[in-house]
């Protein structure tokens, strides 16, 4: 979403405006159905933090940047820009804040389909069968998703205690 909206100044968009960018930004031989789930989950995140608003309804519904997130990233940037020129050899991690929020974002989409597949195993039993592999999927990605938390969590507390002042 930081391509899309950020870096690629996406706005007044579709869902599948957005997912046609971010297929093209990707790279990757995605299927368009998937790709452009996974974008309206991450459109409602947005959404849900009032980073996107919305106008109008159905396919023709567009969705717009809010000021929050335009002055969130603009001072972000501006930021960056005068950190860059003095220190020059220092990285910018805040990347690494964004994924980790993103899968973070995802993790909590991906649990609640976990909990809605138990929830409807035990209203309809007789179900149970059919969606037991998509309730397996669903905790092996929530498991991946994790792993990618955890690993972001350590490195960016690795990288704040070697930035702590002496």
């Amino acid at each position: 979403m930081h391509k899309l909206l950020i870096e690629n100044r996406l706005d007044g968009f579709t869902v599948i405006e957005a997912r046609d960018m971010w297929l093209s930004i990707d790279g990757a031989t995605s299927d368009p159905v998937e790709a452009r789930k996974k974008v309206y989950r991450q459109i409602l995140r947005f959404e849900k933090n009032k980073w996107l608003r919305n106008e109008g309804s159905g396919r023709t519904k567009l969705y717009f940047q809010t000021e929050q997130l335009k002055n969130m990233f603009s001072f972000a940037s501006s930021r960056d820009q005068v950190e860059l020129e003095p220190q020059g050899t220092v990285q910018n991690y805040s990347v690494l804040i964004n994924e980790r929020n993103e899968y973070k974002g995802e993790l909590e989409i991906v649990l609640g389909e976990v909990d809605e597949y138990q929830s409807i195993v035990v209203r309809f039993p007789e179900l149970e069968n059919q969606l037991a592999p998509l309730h397996q999927q669903a905790k092996e990605r929530a498991a991946l998703l994790l792993g990618k938390v955890n690993v972001l969590t350590k490195v960016l507390n690795t990288l704040s205690v070697g930035n702590e002042p002496c």
